[in-house]
């Protein structure tokens, strides 16, 4: 197959950046797959959606997608219901639960899918129908739910969650946290990683307890194909609190080692972790014992020692906000930065940082208020480049219109993807919580059925390809298009 020439690439980048501005000429929308549906005449079905975010880990690469959203049977809750849905154009699934009550209310949230189409979260569990807390769980392809095992069960139960799965990796490894109980009395919350090929909670390491045993809080928030799992842990020193630190969990241990921060009397969360190893967060920042805000920050698979991430200026006492919610495999971070001009809040912007930097390249937005304020956050990123989130919408003169779900790719521009679908279908895109490295994307919408903009539209569930395959030999691939060769028998 010939290289594509550069006269001919540059042509197609120019439609690209057309379309990409103005939206697809009539016939070439991109399609919108919905998740569960909701009938406001008969108050049936699901709503209230959710994605779990940071990392975004809610759509594979085959185009499923799982979430979680509010059940009602005749305008009677039924509690939150893990669902999944995808690209084939067949109706949302159900996913399975651990038992309801005598009126057949239960919670299940479904947070993360690898690539199997394992997907783990948590459920309520009932026995008999009386409530004993809740459990981590996982769900095969079919949407089963096995009940993943935990630290042990307080006196007579704990109407509270006691264990939730957060991350899978592609072996089917989970990782997040399990209530510990020692002879039915609480120690706190522990990081805890599931293996594939059983429940057994496996606890993972702290950094250290009060006089009584309790860590608060030890997290695994998520882990990467070796099995290496980052998180946050509650610090203690000869039993005093210390605050929350960053951590990491190597797969071949249950040792937690504390990741740097950026000053003393710390805070610290690790969100994510790509294969190589590297994790991305946030910590506080001290300056002389001043507080000076929370900064994202990148920790290197080499060491401990904590990389600030830049901003997008200071207020006037040198306090600055960010946070890096996810990494892909080129060690390329997204999240958000508040921006500050000469001190003056301009509201959050979604960032960018490259792995071999720590610059903050600002993304691109939907306009701004004639003060030059606006809000967006990037919540999820691909090993394509390509980021997803939300911004502020405005018009020209600066009236704010509405939340949209957002791409930015390689140039850092935002494309709002209301403007790659048909408004006709009813569908108003909102937020992009997830990306697949095949450019799935999904989110929250707001959908009316018969497209009018009526009392019966709801919050849905939705999932599009960026680029969606077509016939027509164009590939917009982070921003970029490409020309699609053909192969010549």
């Amino acid at each position: 197959m010939r290289k594509v020439k550069m006269g001919l690439l540059a042509a197609f980048l120019v439609v690209a950046g057309s379309v990409a501005a103005e939206g697809p000429a009539r016939g070439a929308y991109i399609t919108v797959y919905g998740g569960p549906t909701y009938d406001a005449s008969t108050q049936t079905g699901y709503e209230s959606p959710r994605i779990h975010v940071a990392p975004g880990r809610g759509v594979n690469d085959a185009g499923t997608a799982v979430g979680y959203a509010w059940k009602y049977d005749a305008g009677v809750s039924k509690g939150y219901r893990a669902v999944r849905w995808d690209g084939s154009g067949t109706a949302a699934t159900e996913l399975g639960n651990l038992g309801t009550d005598a009126s057949g209310r239960t919670d299940a949230e479904a947070y993360a899918v690898n690539d199997a189409g394992t997907a783990v979260g948590y459920s309520e569990k009932f026995d008999a129908g009386v409530h004993v807390g809740g459990r981590a769980v996982r769900w095969d392809a079919s949407g089963i739910a096995t009940e993943l095992g935990n630290l042990g069960t307080g006196s007579g139960g704990d109407p509270m969650p006691d264990a939730q799965a957060y991350a899978v990796n592609a072996a089917g490894t989970a990782v997040g946290y399990a209530k510990k109980y020692d002879a039915g009395v609480w120690k706190g919350e522990r990081a805890v990683r599931w293996d594939a090929s059983g429940t057994v909670a496996t606890e993972l390491g702290n950094l250290g307890t009060n006089a009584s045993g309790v860590t608060y809080y030890a997290v695994a928030n998520a882990v990467n194909a070796a099995g290496t799992a980052v998180g946050y842990a509650s610090k203690y020193d000869a039993g005093v609190w210390k605050g929350e630190r960053a951590v990491r969990w190597d797969a071949s241990g249950t040792v937690a080692t504390e990741l740097g921060n950026l000053g003393t009397d710390a805070y610290s969360w690790a969100h994510a972790v790509n294969d190589a190893g590297t994790a991305v967060g946030w910590a506080w920042k001290y300056d002389a014992g001043d507080w000076k805000g929370e900064r994202a920050v990148r920790w290197d698979a080499s060491g401990t020692a904590a990389t600030e991430l830049g901003n997008l200026g200071t207020d006037a006492s040198g306090v600055a906000r960010g946070e890096a919610y996810t990494v892909n495999a080129a060690g390329t971070a997204v999240g958000y930065a508040w921006k500050y001009d000469a001190g003056l809040d301009k509201g959050s912007r979604a960032v960018r940082w490259d792995g071999s930097g720590t610059a903050a390249t600002e993304l691109g937005n939907l306009g701004t208020d004639a003060s030059g304020y606006t809000w967006s956050e990037a919540f999820a990123i691909n090993d394509v480049g390509t980021a997803v989130g939300d911004a502020y919408k405005y018009d020209a003169l600066g009236t704010f219109l509405d939340v949209r779900a957002v791409y930015w790719g390689l140039d850092g521009a935002a494309v709002d993807l209301n403007t790659l679908i048909d408004l006709a279908s009813g569908w108003t895109l909102t937020k992009a919580s997830a990306i697949s490295d095949t450019g799935w994307i999904a989110g929250i919408g707001l959908y009316d059925p018969d497209g009018a903009g009526g009392v019966d539209a709801y919050d849905r569930l939705f999932l599009m390809q960026v680029p969606e395959p077509a016939s027509a030999g164009l590939l917009v691939v982070g921003g970029l298009a490409l020309l699609r060769c053909r192969r010549r028998r």
